[in-house]
């Protein structure tokens, strides 16, 4: 396929993806939130590191998740985006809002961090240390083809995982693809997607 049609997908996914946020109250969020926590924990079992991203208002909710992992003894890193749309990692803090505990959303790109917002960051090759990765996507079809955002954060990222460690898609319910969506050579597939009914479909 085309790179236009590769961003017409993209551009259709994602007002399909504010159609569906507009239509979601608060506590139908929460319960999404619940749902994607309640599944992803079944592939943790034993204390391990995860790998998950600070979802954005119109994503699937991640504040539930990555506050159900680390009250369940996992370590959790969550992404920094650098400049370059390479991404470093550092550790999930727990959030101190009570139920709506989130957590704290780090620096993205657009400036050069300074030392001190450095200290702690783990190293762009932090995946390779991951039991799990938990990936962002608009979409994803049934060859595990991820439909990203554009940046390519992820696919360079991926690069980095242990090959034997799982990588998930965070979809809301109805955001898969029917069709096989275009796949460029530096896409990295993913293993399944969680929806946000809690819907678990395991792809390879």
């Amino acid at each position: 396929m085309t790179a236009s049609t590769k961003r017409d997908l993209r551009h259709a996914a994602r007002s399909r993806r504010r159609e569906i946020a507009g239509r979601t109250d608060a506590l139908a969020r929460e319960a999404a939130g619940a749902a994607i926590a309640e599944a992803v924990l079944r592939f943790v079992p034993e204390p391990c590191r995860v790998a998950v991203y600070e979802s954005l208002p119109d994503e699937p909710p991640t504040g539930p998740l990555v506050e159900a992992l680390l009250a369940a003894g996992h370590e959790v890193v969550v992404p920094v985006v650098l400049d370059d749309f390479s991404l470093e990692w550092r550790y999930a803090v727990r959030g101190t809002s009570g139920d709506d505990a989130t957590v704290r959303r780090p620096s993205h790109g657009g400036h050069t961090p300074d030392p001190e917002e450095r200290r702690g960051w783990l190293g762009t090759d932090t995946l390779a240390t991951c039991d799990l990765v938990v990936t962002p996507g608009l979409s994803v079809d049934s060859h595990g083809t991820r439909l990203g955002q554009g940046g390519g954060c992820y696919d360079r990222a991926l690069v980095h995982r242990d090959p034997s460690a799982p990588v998930i898609a965070l979809l809301h319910e109805g955001e898969q693809s029917e069709v096989d969506l275009p796949a460029d050579p530096h896409d990295v597939p993913v293993d399944g997607y969680v929806t946000t009914t809690g819907r678990v479909v395991r792809l390879r």
